[in-house]
This record gives structure tokens, C-alpha cells and sequence, in this order.
């Protein structure tokens, strides 16, 4: 009797707590954790994808992102960062809420088909920190 119960128990817990689904899409449009003075800079879910040199589980996805608003250089323009392969432990970690803005992103075809003849990385850090690379190798160009 007891291992019926115990059974059941299972049985009803398993159901209240369906496995996790995906929260990502392509299409979608995000606010993220931005660098001081990048508010207002957003995110797009440009592709999802399996990465192909990666063990198989949940780390397997390749999220291609464009990032667009971010402040760059010593003028702090306003810039659209065609492409971008995260993980989904990045989106987590950077992701506020989702957004309805309307506004246009790059299209990220020329920097996933050079991520892909590169066999590239995929980054796992947070996207502000990705931003700030970024910035970092744009002071450095002559």
C-alpha cells in the first residue's frame, strides 16, 4: 500500500510540474541587463539552432542574436551589431522582459554563414559583457 502511494505521489507530482519549455522563439524581441548608457537597446532572436560540435543536451542550442541601440566609441553612437551566437545560459542571464517594439534589426545571414564557416563559438557570457568586447576592440582600431 505504501509503495501506491508513494507511486501516486510521483505520479501527481510529475503532473503539476510539466518539464520546462523553451521561453525562446525566433522573432522575439527582448530587453536585456544593457551597459550603463545603453538603455533602450535591445535584443532579437534572430535564429535558433543545434550547435553542431557541441555533446548533446540542453547546452546544444545556438541562439543567433542581433543587438541593436548599443552606444559605441567615443561618441557613444548608436549602433546595430549584426550577429551574435549565445547560449541559452546567456539569454537567461540577460533577458528582462520580453519586448513589443517593431523596430528593425540587421539581418544576421553574412554573420552566421561566416560563424559557421569558422565553426565558431558560441559565447556564455552576458550580453552586456559581449557589448563591451565589442567596444573594446572598436578602441583599439586604428
Amino acid at each position: 500500500m505504501l509503495n501506491l502511494v508513494a507511486t501516486l505521489l510521483i505520479l501527481v507530482g510529475a503532473a503539476v510540474h510539466p518539464p520546462p519549455v523553451d521561453r525562446y522563439a525566433e522573432g522575439q524581441v527582448w530587453e536585456y541587463r544593457t551597459r550603463p548608457g545603453d538603455e533602450g537597446s535591445l535584443l532579437k532572436i534572430q535564429r535558433i539552432e543545434l550547435y553542431p560540435n557541441a555533446p548533446a543536451g540542453e547546452g546544444r542550442r545556438v541562439y543567433h542574436i542581433s543587438v541593436i541601440g548599443a552606444r559605441l566609441g567615443p561618441q557613444r553612437t548608436p549602433t546595430d551589431l549584426q550577429h551574435f551566437p549565445v547560449s541559452q545560459a546567456t539569454l537567461d542571464v540577460s533577458v528582462i522582459r520580453r519586448s513589443d517594439s517593431r523596430a528593425s534589426f540587421p539581418a544576421p545571414d553574412e554573420g552566421i554563414a561566416a560563424w559557421r564557416q569558422a565553426q565558431g563559438g558560441v559565447f556564455t557570457i552576458p550580453v552586456a559583457e559581449i557589448v563591451d568586447m565589442v567596444e573594446q576592440a572598436v578602441r583599439q582600431q586604428p
